[in-house]
C-alpha cells in the first residue's frame, strides 16, 4: 500500500503535468538507447519481454517485485538489493520503467523510491505508445555487466501497514484509495485471496482512469486528474492511502 498527501494536486500549475521528472517521452528515451548509466526495465512478464522488447531493456525475475517468502509483501531489501544487481542497477543508475499497460511499470518505480533510489522514470505511453510510434525493438537480451552496488534505504513514509489504516478508519482527514478493478470492489472477483470486498469507508477509483482512455495509454494531464479526483473526495487537505 503507498501513502501520499495532496501535496502534489495542490502543486498544479499550468503545466501537463505535477512533476513531468518522473516521466520521460518516446524520444528522449530513443536518444538514451546507448546511455551506459541508464538502465530500462521491461515490466511486462518474461513471455512478452522474450518475444520482444525495447534495446537494452531487462526483465526482472518478478514484475510485482513482492517478496517469494511471503508475497503480501515488497522484496525484503536483501532480496531488492540482490535483484537490482541482477539487473544491473546501482545507486547511480538512472532507471527508466515500462510495459503495455502502466501497472507494473509504475509499481516497479514506487519500489525504487520505498528503498530510496528516487532517480527513477517510467515511459509515458509505455510499450504501447513506443510501438506505435515504430521505434526500435529487439529479441536480443543484453549482457547485463555488474553495476555498483544498491544501497536499499527504506522510506517507510511511503508505506501503510494494516494497523495504521484500521487506526485511521474514522479519521475525516484520511481517504483510502482503493484502486483496484470494479470486480475486485465488490467481491466478485477474487483472484486468490480468502476474503474479497474492500475495506469499509475506503473510496473506489480504477487505476485505469488515471490513463487516457485510447490506444496510446499516456498519464492524463494535471488538471484531468485532479478534477477525477476531486469527484471522488481526493483534495489537497486530505491524507490519502492507496491499495
Amino acid at each position: 500500500m503507498g501513502r501520499w498527501t495532496g501535496a502534489a494536486i495542490e502543486e498544479a500549475d499550468t503545466a501537463d503535468y505535477v512533476h513531468p521528472e518522473m516521466l520521460v517521452d518516446g524520444d528522449w528515451l530513443q536518444a538514451h538507447l546507448e546511455d551506459a548509466n541508464v538502465r530500462i526495465v521491461d515490466c511486462d512478464p518474461p513471455d512478452a519481454y522474450r518475444r520482444v522488447h525495447i534495446p537494452g531493456a531487462v526483465n526482472p525475475s518478478d514484475n510485482f517485485l513482492k517478496d517469494p517468502d511471503d508475497r503480501r509483501f515488497i522484496m525484503t531489501p536483501e532480496q531488492f538489493s540482490a535483484e537490482m544487481a541482477r539487473l544491473g542497477i546501482g545507486d547511480d543508475t538512472l532507471v527508466v520503467s515500462y510495459d503495455a499497460g502502466g501497472t507494473t511499470a509504475a509499481r516497479f518505480w514506487w519500489c525504487l523510491n520505498y528503498y530510496g533510489h528516487t532517480n527513477a522514470k517510467a515511459l509515458n505511453g509505455g510499450w504501447n505508445l513506443w510501438l506505435k510510434e515504430g521505434r526500435p525493438v529487439t529479441m536480443v537480451q543484453p549482457k547485463v555487466s555488474a553495476a555498483k552496488p544498491f544501497t536499499p534505504r527504506a522510506d517507510e513514509t511511503l508505506y501503510a501497514t494494516a494497523e495504521q489504516i484500521m487506526a485511521d478508519l474514522d479519521d475525516p482527514d484520511v481517504i483510502v484509495l482503493d484502486v483496484r478493478s470494479d470486480g475486485e470492489w465488490d467481491g466478485s472477483v477474487t483472484r486468490g485471496n480468502k476474503r474479497g470486498g474492500h475495506i469499509p469507508g475506503s473510496v473506489q477509483l480504477e487505476w485505469l482512469n488515471n490513463l487516457t482512455a485510447d490506444d496510446e495509454k499516456r498519464w492524463k494531464s494535471a488538471d484531468e486528474l485532479r478534477e477525477l479526483y476531486a469527484a471522488c473526495g481526493l483534495t489537497p487537505d486530505k491524507k490519502i492511502v492507496t491499495l
